[in-house]
């Protein structure tokens, strides 16, 4: 090999480790690494305090007083028990409470289910029958709805235009329902006849949902009776129906949350019965009216009752009328409802209080204008809480 045939080779050999290079700076431009892990994820607890849930316990490094408030009870129970317990480990039974360690306090969901059961009796013509059901509801599907359901009730303007996202249907509506059409069944019912089938699922909501204590009372110290003050002095809202499980001069349940407490004044057993309409493959809406709520669905047909059938379970028969209506917003003025209370007994669909049925159509001081509130065909479990 020559002179120039080395020149020439060497030429090349330099080109190409300059290539080379070139490969090797610009790779990591072009192509960043990307790390393995993800972000770690945020303790819902505080420093120190871990969850197993195999075991359904709290954990401490150190010592702690930890302070307990089962949030599945009522406003008036939960101010009267709360449980204090000193250790480093401390363990739950399925449920929803609000613990404090120290400075810190957050909320704690231990999975499971719980069972409830209601029973009543329901009048179809000249007969009684017994009805009963019993339903299960899941404790975290629960607190998530109460734990969103109470931020929205602390700044909400409770407007009637809000009334249907009260109404939840789940599995444990569907349950309810499955129920109520067997026994409606059993009692000689039709499910062709859909207005006297309404009327059934409708009495769950008037007859096993029990109305609120309208005036706060407990025993003292010396068992002295002890009116419109809670346990700690504070006064109570003398009109309020909602304090004694929400503690709150005005709350608008979930239908999810009524059901558990059994317990609801006129928007909670109203948003039960919508629920049960709803899950029965009814149209329905709520009827809001000044200071009062009623439920309502939609019926192909309409056969009037004569109230006089009603006065020996129905005390309060002489002060309701015949009422009906459409989306109060105007969005649909084809579907037909039809209204029902569901705080006086077993009233009848297509009935309402005088007072309330004159208001429909009218602008009231707060809530908006009276009238019937559709609950949105297509609203789905989550939609309903939003």
């Amino acid at each position: 090999m020559n002179g120039r045939d080395k020149a020439i080779l060497s030429a090349i050999g330099v080109a190409i480790a300059v290539v080379v290079v070139a490969i090797i700076v610009t790779l990591p431009h072009e192509a960043p690494v990307v790390p393995d892990d993800p972000d770690p994820e945020i303790s819902p607890y505080p420093e120190g305090i871990t969850f197993d849930k195999t075991t359904s316990t709290l954990m401490s490094e150190e010592s702690v007083v930890w302070k307990v408030v089962d949030q599945l009870k009522e406003h008036i129970d939960k101010i009267k028990d709360k449980d204090e317990y000193e250790g480093k480990l401390l363990t739950f039974d399925p449920g929803f409470y609000k613990v404090t360690v120290g400075e810190d306090t957050f909320n704690l969901i231990v999975d499971g289910k719980v069972t409830k059961s209601m029973s009543w009796k329901y009048h179809l013509g000249k007969e009684v029958y017994d009805v009963s059901v019993s339903y299960e509801i899941d404790i975290s599907e629960l607190a998530n709805i109460m734990i969103e359901n109470r931020e929205w009730n602390d700044n909400a303007k409770f407007e009637f235009v809000d009334l249907p996202r009260a109404v939840y249907v789940n599995d444990t509506v569907r349950s309810i329902v499955s129920q109520l059409e067997s026994r409606y069944l059993e009692i000689g019912g039709s499910l062709e006849d859909r207005q006297s089938y309404a009327d059934f699922l409708v009495s769950f909501a008037q007859l096993g949902i029990e109305y609120p204590h309208r005036t706060y009372k407990w025993e003292d110290d010396m068992g002295n009776p002890v009116y419109d003050r809670d346990i700690f002095g504070n006064s109570v809202p003398k009109t309020s129906t909602d304090y004694e499980v929400w503690g709150c001069e005005e709350y608008w349940a979930n239908s999810l949350e009524t059901l558990f407490f059994g317990i609801g004044d006129c928007d909670d057993s109203a948003a039960v019965g919508c629920a049960l309409f709803k899950a029965a493959g009814f149209r329905t809406a709520m009827v809001g009216v000044p200071g009062h709520v009623a439920a309502s669905v939609a019926l192909d047909s309409f056969e009037e009752r004569n109230l006089e059938d009603y006065k020996d379970f129905l005390n309060t028969y002489r002060v309701f009328t015949k009422s009906s209506g459409y989306d109060i917003t105007g969005q649909d003025t084809e579907i037909l409802y039809y209204g029902v209370d569901t705080t006086k007994g077993q009233a009848p669909v297509g009935y309402l209080l005088k007072g309330s049925a004159e208001s429909i159509g009218k602008e009231t001081m707060y809530w908006g204008m009276a009238g019937y509130y559709p609950v949105p065909e297509d609203q789905t479990e989550l939609d309903g809480i939003q």
